[in-house]
């Protein structure tokens, strides 16, 4: 199994794009990148941008590599409706998405409504992902029934994804914030994966967005998930957005590290440099007075 993680927010951009082959299948999940629109009362800097449009071009090189495409849920870092990425990515492409008309958001329905639009004459074939299992040779696919985006059902739901083939199972969480609650956990201790793809705690907007209450039970539930055997979490996404990560969860990774579980950023995963742009955009700004071109079509997708 070859795991590539193309796009995340320890490269410098809002994503989890996630490509996976095996020797049976190519799988990309979420195959989408965006930034925020305003951070510290900052548009996005030049170098974001350029970030931005960089893993936008790797996102769309290898979607058409793909034979599946998994689109987790409608936010638009996880999904495109066109705008930096173009939608012939899914052309004759098996794709599993988030159910558009359950368990779903009134914005989240909007917005598959006009996905499916854009995807349903060029797609090979459209499924509802959850709870499917999918078996090719020696690949098992399993996704998840819905899940919340955090620590309710505000921001809608997500799906989680499991891979499998005789080398190793990896099991991507989607946009789950920490994990807080015991039914996003739930999936993945089942699953057992050897390394696990998780969006870590919100905590950058810890006591706005975020509860210390949220936080403590991510952190039990983490311990959790290294309890069951995990050998390697890639903590990243909303996680890192806060440039003080480590310290937030100082005992957590403290206890991985004594279990022999490797806690690591998708960047480290990838074994490039950590670069939090988001969270050290009004540094970036201090050093050069800045601001990104964001293309006018591209706004839309900017993702709060």
């Amino acid at each position: 199994m070859e795991i590539k993680l193309l796009a995340f927010d320890s490269f410098g951009v809002r994503s989890m794009s996630t490509f996976i082959q095996t020797r049976d299948v190519i799988v990309h999940i979420d195959p989408a990148v965006s930034l925020a629109p305003r951070r510290y009362n900052l548009p996005p800097h030049r170098r974001e941008v350029e970030r931005l449009i960089e893993c936008a071009r790797e996102i769309e090189r290898h979607a058409r590599d793909a034979d599946i495409i998994i689109v987790t849920h409608y936010h638009y870092d996880h999904h495109d409706p066109g705008k930096l990425i173009p939608v012939d990515i899914y052309k004759n492409k098996i794709v599993y998405i988030k159910d558009p008309k359950n368990r779903i958001n009134k914005s989240q329905m909007q917005r598959a409504s006009r996905f499916l639009s854009l995807i349903k004459d060029i797609a090979r074939e459209i499924k509802v992902a959850e709870r499917q299992e999918i078996k090719i040779g020696s690949t098992l696919i399993k996704i998840s029934d819905a899940v919340p985006h955090g620590v309710n059902d505000r921001l809608g739901y997500v799906v989680e994804v499991s891979i499998r083939d005789d080398e190793k199972k990896v099991l991507y969480t989607s946009d789950v914030e920490g994990p807080p609650l015991e039914e996003q956990v739930k999936f993945i201790i089942e699953e057992k994966p050897d390394i696990l793809i998780l969006d870590g705690p919100m905590t950058y907007m810890l006591g706005f967005r975020y509860s210390k209450k949220a936080l403590e039970a991510s952190m039990n539930n983490i311990r959790k998930i290294v309890d069951s055997g995990v050998k390697t979490i890639v903590i990243d996404h909303h996680f890192m957005r806060d440039l003080k990560y480590r310290e937030r969860l100082a005992d957590v990774y403290k206890y991985s590290e004594e279990k022999g579980t490797k806690m690591i950023s998708a960047a480290e995963f990838m074994n490039r440099p950590i670069e939090m742009l988001e969270a050290m955009r009004d540094k970036l700004y201090q050093e050069e007075n800045a601001p990104g071109v964001i293309p006018d079509n591209v706004r839309e997708i900017l993702e709060e």
